[in-house]
């Protein structure tokens, strides 16, 4: 690059032109947009007004992401594309600092400043000879380790800047102002998507709220931002993959789990190839170093159902417990049916239900994957306190050696809630397998899996027990 830019200016030189140096901050900034993907990165497009002279000149674009992406940067003049021509680009990124600064006077002179007893200070000249674990100064004839006082610099080198900063070597062939698109991807961006259901006092029923958080890490700020947010699984060339998260849309929340706001933006999708496409429809500011939520969605009058599953019971000598606790599940079909009907994007769903006083108590959370229009959530919260359960192979007979076997299984179901509830059973199989008897009705979930659903009474308990063949092809 040094050898491209020494070759460039030579040439540029000996055609009778010097390269005119400007500088474009944010305040020329007209519009921003931000594209936020989750795992760390975003795309920023922006224009900017700003009057550039007349031939070639070296244009200092500052104000931009510290995390950019350099290769990833495009440019173009929107008002008079064909009349300005980029020839070079850098990105600079050696920002001001003590050490960086000092590095730069490494064989040069500097003063030093020494605090006197009375208040004054007498004052150095010193060569500074190295600044590695500290710096070493050259005083007169003597070699000064770690001088216990002030240091200045006569002024900061031209290689050292405030802010990161793009440097454009550009031919521009009219005068005037220009209209700049800018766009580059940065790291240091990042969004998830949160969930709140609220289960009614039956917990058949329940509303279902959602915010986004956005982290912008990126070293820049994105004031009155359009900003959108892709759905999708989109691959990068560094062989890692970006889990993009798609938003809702808006609807009302719960008060006391959080701070409503019946004006809350709503987010327009459409689909971008194979992704999702969500675009905020009102611009936001996102502050650098900043942790930022925007209110999603929310309905009410989902349909849900909750379960008692007991999946991988102990069944064999050797794993019996004095008893198994039911995992508690909540599930909801995502359809417009169902006042749902929108991509879901993967995220953390955390369950609420208020208590005698009407105050929401956390029941549980738990992480879904992003989910169609359509398709059947499902999410576990913990385990049922008066829900327990033993389970026990009664015999066990086999066929011939590998070729399969003959199995009789009891589970002992206890309900001790105040309330009739039906648990639901799994049996984890293998094999060329039946379920030849049985006195609760079994259903094969898939090649490896059958549950049964057993009604049991408030107080009561209820003997499941089942017969299975299996053979190996």
């Amino acid at each position: 690059m040094k050898t491209l830019t020494f070759l460039l200016t030579t040439l540029l030189t000996a055609a009778g032109l010097t390269a005119q140096d400007q500088t474009s901050t944010q305040s020329d900034r007209t519009s921003v947009s931000v594209t936020i993907y989750n795992a760390g990165m975003g795309l920023v497009r922006e224009t900017r007004k700003t009057d550039l002279k007349k031939g070639i000149l070296s244009l200092r674009y500052e104000d931009v992401a510290s995390q950019i992406i350099p290769q990833t940067v495009r440019i173009k003049s929107r008002s008079n594309p064909d009349k300005l021509t980029v020839f070079e680009q850098n990105y600079e990124y050696d920002l001001i600092s003590s050490g960086r600064l000092m590095d730069k006077y490494i064989g040069k002179e500097v003063k030093l400043f020494r605090l006197n007893e009375n208040g004054t200070e007498t004052e150095y000249k010193a060569k500074l000879i190295s600044n590695n674990d500290g710096p070493v100064y050259q005083i007169g004839s003597e070699i000064s380790l770690g001088f216990p006082g002030r240091v200045v610099v006569p002024s900061i080198p031209d290689n050292l800047f405030e802010h990161p900063t793009l440097i454009w070597k550009l031919n521009n062939q009219n005068s005037g102002s220009q209209e700049l698109e800018v766009s580059y991807q940065t790291n240091g961006m990042n969004w998830s998507a949160d969930y709140i259901l609220i289960l009614d006092e039956s917990e058949k029923t329940a509303d279902l709220a959602s915010w986004v958080t956005l982290d912008n890490q990126s070293g820049a700020r994105f004031e009155n931002a359009t900003l959108q947010l892709v759905a999708g699984e989109v691959k990068r060339a560094n062989e890692y993959t970006v889990t993009a998260y798609a938003p809702l849309a808006k609807g009302r929340m719960n008060e006391e789990i959080f701070s409503s706001d019946l004006r809350a933006p709503q987010f327009e999708q459409e689909n971008l190839s194979e992704y999702y496409l969500y675009t905020l429809d009102q611009p936001t500011t996102i502050g650098m170093n900043q942790t930022k939520q925007v209110q999603l969605f929310s309905t009410g009058g989902v349909s849900v159902l909750k379960r008692y599953i007991f999946e991988n019971l102990p069944m064999y000598s050797g794993e019996e417990k004095n008893f198994n606790k039911a995992e508690i599940r909540y599930e909801f079909k995502n359809s417009k049916d169902n006042q749902l009907g929108r991509p879901l994007p993967k995220g953390t769903i955390r369950a609420y239900k208020a208590d005698s006083k009407g105050r929401q108590q956390l029941l549980g959370e738990d992480l879904i994957d992003h989910t169609p229009n359509d398709e059947l959530v499902k999410i576990t919260t913990g385990e049922a306190f008066d829900v327990v359960a033993n389970g026990k192979q009664l015999s066990y007979e086999n066929f011939s050696i590998g070729s399969g076997y003959h199995a009789d299984y009891e589970v002992s179901l206890r309900n001790r809630k105040t309330e009739d509830i039906t648990i639901r059973v799994y049996a984890n199989l293998a094999g060329d397998w039946k379920i030849t008897e049985s006195n609760h009705k079994a259903v094969k979930e898939s090649a490896f899996k059958a549950y049964f659903d057993v009604p049991v009474k408030a107080g009561a308990e209820v003997k499941l027990t089942y017969s299975v063949k299996v053979s190996y092809k």
